[in-house]
Formats: structure tokens, sequence, C-alpha cells
């Protein structure tokens, strides 16, 4: 989905894991396409779990964070050390997946996930004004 997006990716996750390892080869993939993708001149927001006390912080997040901000994700946590527990994938504002999956090894391959393609035009821009809406109460990672 993201390798057709033209204009903006917005993603929120608990968890992040960019791995070297062999099971992780679709996710490297993913975030290699979501930093070219920003490379072609993109807006791509990534809201990610974080707090400076790393309560209930995946390890993966610390060299996500990394990753994405060097290769110029706009990569967000919200304030006051709330959790970021949505899974969302939103393109172009014309199509997103919603579901309980990371993006992790993990729920790539061991979990039981469940993903639910969003095209309607109301329920899109229901989730777009739910995601901008916590946006506002963000401030940059790291």
């Amino acid at each position: 989905m993201i390798q057709s997006a033209m204009a903006r990716i917005d993603i929120a996750t608990f968890k992040a894991e960019i791995t070297s390892k062999p099971r992780g080869t679709r996710l490297r993939d993913f975030f290699r396409i979501l930093c070219e993708k920003r490379d072609q001149g993109l807006i791509v927001n990534f809201l990610i779990n974080w707090n400076d006390e790393r309560r209930v912080v995946p390890a993966a997040n610390v060299y996500a964070i990394r990753y994405l901000k060097e290769h110029k994700i706009n990569v967000r946590i919200i304030r006051g050390g709330r959790c970021c527990h949505a899974k969302i994938l939103m393109v172009d504002r014309d199509r997103a997946i919603i579901g309980s999956h990371n993006l992790s090894v993990r729920s790539c391959h061991n979990n039981f996930e469940v993903s639910y393609l969003i095209l309607d035009p109301v329920n899109i821009a229901r989730l777009a004004a739910i995601y901008d809406r916590t946006m506002i109460d963000t401030q940059p990672a790291g």
C-alpha cells in the first residue's frame, strides 16, 4: 500500500522493529520504501510509543526512532508519557489499515493479528480527524 502513495503516509504504532534477521525482510522493505517515499517529497508522519522513563516501551523503538529521524521522517510521540497503542497505516487519506498489528517480526510471523482495510471516504475522514487531533498533542521523538 505504501508503494502506491502519492502525497502522504500517516502511521501510528506501539512497536516498530527494524532488524537484519532473515524473518525481518518484509519489515526492512517496508521501512526502506517508507524512506524512499519521504525522499521523493511525500509527507510521512510516524507516531510511535515512547516515554522518557521507558515504561512499557519496546527496546526496538530506540533504533527505529533513530533510523526514521536519520531519514527525515516526522517521528512524533504523545506528550505526557501517554502510550501510543493505536495501529494505523493511512495512505493519501483515501485508504487505511487499522488493526492489532505492530510493525514487528512477531506481529508478522507469530501472533494472531487482525488488520482491517478501510476504503470508505467517510470512515477515512473520521480516522484522519482522530489522527490529526492526536498529532496536535505530540512532540518530536528523541
